[in-house]
């Protein structure tokens, strides 16, 4: 399972184009993000064998920060199916950490473009 943001294209480029010191604040704050949001979404998912939490996991390609549910099952724990009732760990994740990350980059590109 993964989740991707729509409309990074035009923030990326934004970013890529600023000041070096811009650019390398950025991929901090994408990454602090990231990692709090792998904690989040760790802390969410259900314990059962822990297998779920183990495999919850973050890479960082280039200004992109990806959180991933390794687990072949997680798509079911997050939505549930016709048997048993989700439980969601990304999309409560994605709504705490969202608004943090908005306004950390927002804080970033003042900075850039003052």
């Amino acid at each position: 399972m993964a989740v991707k943001w729509q409309g990074m294209e035009k923030l990326t480029a934004t970013i890529s184009n600023a000041h070096p010191k811009a650019v390398e604040q950025s991929l901090q704050v994408l990454k602090n993000n990231g990692e709090k949001g792998k904690r989040i979404a760790k802390q969410l998912a259900p314990k059962d064998t822990e297998f779920l939490k183990d495999h919850i996991t973050t890479s960082y390609p280039g200004m992109e920060a990806h959180i991933r549910g390794e687990a072949g099952y997680d798509g079911y724990q997050e939505y549930g199916t016709r048997f048993q009732p989700g439980t969601p760990h990304f999309r409560p994740m994605l709504e705490q950490i969202q608004p943090e990350f908005q306004k950390d980059m927002t804080n970033v590109m003042k900075g850039a473009f003052k």
